[in-house]
């Protein structure tokens, strides 16, 4: 499997938890605010982002990098205006279109790309690195502090929830 195409998948399974934790935290956080309006203002720190931010920028490193690898612009979002249903719907549509991706190489990988961070020189690094050492990270950390909001908020969820890109593996291994 190419290295793209592999850090793809790792990406749809990790917005995969994303999505089920989302689907337990509307059955089960604020079961009088179908809204979850709570959620929505919820962070970890005063300096940190809200819970909406959490889930776009989780969202977004696998938007970055199909922006990438296509040419074309990053999808936006306005997380600060966005409704619990529309990050629901966020993370289904970054999922569709990561499935949707056809046709990786791993030509970006081994090519140069540019990474642009607010306030800092733009960086010249390699498509690897750009992977290993900017998106992905960044992927993992929202990813954690989304579940780490959630956890904060009351959600029962634990490491089976985090991992359960894993559940696939461990009932082949069942069977055997």
């Amino acid at each position: 499997m190419s290295i793209v195409k592999r850090t793809l998948n790792i990406y749809r399974t990790r917005l995969v938890t994303l999505q089920g934790l989302l689907g337990k935290a509307e059955a089960e956080l604020f079961p009088d605010d179908p809204e979850k309006g709570a959620l929505l203002t919820a962070r970890l720190a005063p300096d940190m982002h809200a819970f909406p931010y959490q889930v776009w920028f989780t969202c977004r490193q696998a938007e970055l990098l199909l922006g990438k690898l296509n040419g074309t612009p990053v999808k936006e979002f306005e997380a600060d205006k966005a409704s619990f249903a529309d990050l629901k719907a966020l993370v289904a549509e970054t999922i569709a279109r990561v499935e949707a991706q056809v046709g990786t190489s791993d030509d970006f990988v081994t090519g140069q790309t540019t990474l642009e961070i607010p306030g800092f020189p733009t960086l010249k690094i390699s498509g690897q690195d750009y992977i290993d050492e900017w998106l992905t990270p960044n992927l993992y950390f929202h990813l954690v502090t989304a579940y780490d909001i959630l956890r904060a908020e009351g959600l029962a969820i634990g490491k089976a929830d985090y991992m359960s890109h894993l559940l696939p593996l461990l009932a082949g291994a069942a069977s055997s």
